[in-house]
């Protein structure tokens, strides 16, 4: 059982850590009018590296697991499963309460449930950060994170999307607005897939996964640059969303009135799905003793408690036109992502650390 002074520990780090206080920084730079920019290229490429790296490693971390655990295949496969499910339930839920409670309209609704359900490339790879530093620090007799846990992003982000879509513009065609229009599900389905944040990350856990199996010295030369890197790439990409927080903390006021709960939403909502996450891994964990750290439920809850503003922006502009992505974007970015890495992400390492004991 962690103790009080054990807990302060955790979020003193949550908050004090290198990543968050360049996060800080962006934020800070925007509100000083400061010229500090990240150009263009440069934040594609550092979403890029990190996308590799956690690909990469968890491909190859999946490889070591399950040649030394064959009985880790039937864990994955129901955790992706489980993932699948989640997207789909967290869009749903979303875009009703964000309709119902939070009343907004509902294209936006929908639209922001999107963003919801799909996962938040920004949030894994701060949990991902995390997680490794725990799994470096007890060494490799004990198991914290076994480093396969990423390879669920695409089984949550695709079918969440996808959700959202199709059951905004059913919502929308009841309404009379749109025009009739349609979505191509086969389409929206490619997009998901062969987005470059979801493909990217699936294909480098492949080529994690092939190199580990027929050529792992040369993967252990290869990881040298990514898992040097990664932690300081981490924080240049952490600056780059901090002046991107500050930049869309303005467009709130297009909420009017309904900022209140739009704020309610936005802060506790992704904290509610990654609870549920953690308690789904646990629950995998109870039936499998032994192949699950606590480290693997709380990037698990990163995916699930994430909101995604890599993939789906794009997905909604082009989907769901009528939503207005002055509402949706500045929830996802400039609420719900610094609530999720300064105050979610310490709690859910602090439950996932009391549940399993550590």
């Amino acid at each position: 059982m962690l103790t009080v002074d054990e807990i302060v520990v955790i979020l003193l780090e949550g908050l004090f850590g290198p990543p968050m206080l360049f996060f800080a920084l962006g934020i800070i730079s925007v509100l000083v009018k400061s010229d500090l920019e990240v150009p263009a290229a440069m934040r594609t490429g550092l979403a890029m590296f990190l996308l590799a790296a956690i690909g990469l490693n968890g491909g190859s971390e999946a490889v070591v697991a399950l040649v030394k655990y064959p009985a880790l295949l039937a864990v994955i496969i129901i955790a992706a499963l489980f993932s699948i499910f989640c997207g789909v339930f967290i869009s749903f839920s979303t875009g009703n309460i964000l309709k119902k409670f939070a009343g907004l309209k509902t294209a936006d609704a929908w639209a922001a449930a999107g963003h919801y359900g799909a996962v938040s490339s920004a949030t894994l790879a701060v949990g991902v950060s995390i997680a490794a530093a725990a799994q470096e620090a007890v060494g490799s007799g004990i198991l914290v994170f076994g480093g396969w846990m990423p390879a669920l992003y695409p089984f949550m982000d695709s079918p969440a999307l996808i959700s959202a879509i199709l059951i905004g513009r059913i919502a929308l065609a009841k309404e009379g607005i749109g025009g009739g229009a349609k979505v191509d599900p086969k389409k929206i389905l490619h997009e998901g897939v062969f987005g470059m944040a979801v493909w990217l990350l699936v294909a480098s856990l492949v080529i994690g996964m092939l190199a580990q199996y027929f050529s792992p010295k040369e993967m252990d030369r290869t990881m040298l640059f990514f898992g040097d890197m990664f932690r300081g790439v981490l924080c240049l990409f952490l600056l780059d969303m901090g002046l991107a927080a500050g930049k869309q903390i303005g467009a709130l006021k297009e909420l009017g009135k309904r900022i209140g709960r739009a704020f309610m939403v936005a802060f506790i909502l992704p904290q509610l799905w990654g609870v549920m996450g953690i308690l789904g891994i646990y629950a995998l964990h109870l039936a499998f003793p032994g192949l699950l750290g606590w480290g693997d439920a709380f990037v698990f809850a990163t995916i699930a408690g994430g909101c995604s503003f890599v993939s789906a922006p794009a997905a909604m502009r082009a989907s769901i036109p009528e939503a207005n992505p002055s509402i949706y974007l500045p929830m996802a970015v400039a609420l719900t992502f610094p609530f999720n890495i300064i105050i979610g992400m310490p709690l859910w390492q602090i439950m996932c650390r009391v549940l399993w004991g550590a």
